[in-house]
C-alpha cells in the first residue's frame, strides 16, 4: 500500500467523525422519549463539550483503531 492510499483511507475515516450534537438514548423528548440532545461525535455516540476533547477523541480513539486494523499499512 502506498502512502497516498493510506492517506486516503485515513482521511475517509476521519471525515466520519464530527463535533456536532446527537440524541442520547433515543427517541428525543420532542418525539415522546427520554433522550436528550448532547454535544459530541454522532458517529461514535461519544459525548464531549470542547474542541480539545474532540481532538483527543480523534487522537486517542480513532487513529489507534485505524493503525491497529491493518498492520500491513505501516511499512
Amino acid at each position: 500500500m502506498t502512502r497516498r492510499e493510506l492517506l486516503l483511507i485515513i482521511q475517509a475515516e476521519l471525515t466520519k467523525h464530527d463535533f456536532d450534537c446527537f440524541v442520547d438514548q433515543p427517541p428525543s423528548v420532542a418525539n415522546g422519549g427520554k433522550g436528550v440532545v448532547v454535544p459530541g461525535c454522532p458517529f461514535c455516540k461519544k459525548q464531549f463539550c470542547t474542541m480539545a476533547q474532540f481532538i483527543e477523541h480523534l487522537s486517542f480513539d480513532v487513529l489507534p483503531l485505524l493503525f491497529n486494523r491493518s498492520p500491513e499499512w505501516i511499512s
